[in-house]
């Protein structure tokens, strides 16, 4: 059995053999003169949990300390206790000193404070590395990173459709297109006919002039419902000629008046060639005194036809 104390100077944890109780000895490291107290039961703990709280984990061994007796000369002696029951002297060496709790705990809190300050360090090298980072890639990378977010954002903001949703949102763009391509088509054709409208019923009033006249067959007006054709002929060496032919039905009772176009009545100023149409629209032989006619700016432009 051994005595258990703690040194009041150092706080070193001593172990001192049972039969050296009442005697005085010294602490191996601190060397303070002491006086070995009566056996205590050990089952108890030499710390208490509060002692224990931010010790590590592994606690210092106990020291074995050297038992001390009384010299000859009524010095104290310090002896191992192993040593002492076989009677042997064994100063102990100042180098052999183990380390207190308090030692140990100091020294945890200084690694603690190393080991954290090497973190730091570390964090505040990556710090300074990102920082210069940004600094060196300028306003390139800031423009195209803005660019990703925005796609980004907008790419996540968009509904997520089904199958047959997209296939809806497929036909209706396909149906525009069309349409727009329709619509471009029909303008096209709208602005053609139009501008040929126009050039062939423009407004020929200076190039037209009144044409009349009356058909009969041996002095009777049996025409009724042909249709008589004024068709200009372009001279060799005339003047090109700007428009077409005119044409009118013959009524009842054998006269008729030329029409340029619904709107205009009259003809062309030029020679003309004469036809005539029968109600079938077949074409009538015409004899030759009668297949021309001339009409004249100042003429009177009468002209009758009696086969």
């Amino acid at each position: 059995m051994t005595i258990r104390y703690e040194c009041p100077e150092c706080s070193s944890a001593l172990k001192i053999r049972v039969e050296k109780a009442g005697q005085r000895g010294k602490c191996p490291k601190c060397r303070t003169p002491f006086m070995i107290p009566e056996a205590v039961d050990e089952s108890g703990p030499l710390l208490t949990e509060h002692d224990l709280v931010d010790m590590p984990l592994e606690v210092t061994p106990e020291v074995i300390v050297a038992d001390e007796s009384i010299g000859p000369a009524g010095e104290s002696i310090l002896v191992d206790s192993d040593s002492a029951a076989d009677g042997a002297e064994l100063p102990v060496a100042a180098d052999e000193v183990r380390p207190s709790v308090a030692e140990l705990m100091k020294e945890h809190q200084e690694k603690l404070a190393r080991k954290k300050a090497r973190l730091d360090r570390l964090q505040s090298g990556r710090r300074d590395t990102v920082s210069a980072d940004v600094e060196t890639s300028g306003s390139a990378a800031e423009a195209i990173s803005r660019r990703y977010e925005k796609k980004r954002d907008e790419a996540s903001d968009a509904p997520v459709l089904s199958r047959e949703q997209r296939r809806a949102v497929e036909e209706r763009n396909a149906i525009l297109r069309f349409g727009v391509q329709l619509g471009g088509v029909l303008l096209v054709t709208v602005l053609f006919g139009y501008t040929l409208f126009s050039y062939v019923l423009a407004d020929r009033t200076e190039n037209l002039v009144e044409v009349t006249g009356k058909v009969t067959l041996r002095g009777e007006p049996t025409m009724t419902g042909y249709t008589i054709r004024f068709t200009p002929l372009q001279q060799r060496k005339g003047p090109r000629l700007a428009g077409g032919p005119s044409s009118a039905r013959i009524a009842d009772n054998g006269e008729f008046r030329l029409l340029y176009n619904p709107r205009e009545p009259g003809a062309v100023i030029a020679r003309h060639e004469v036809t005539f149409e029968d109600e079938f629209g077949l074409e009538q032989a015409v004899p030759e005194g009668y297949a021309q006619r001339d009409v004249t700016k100042d003429g009177e432009n009468y002209f009758e036809f009696n086969f």
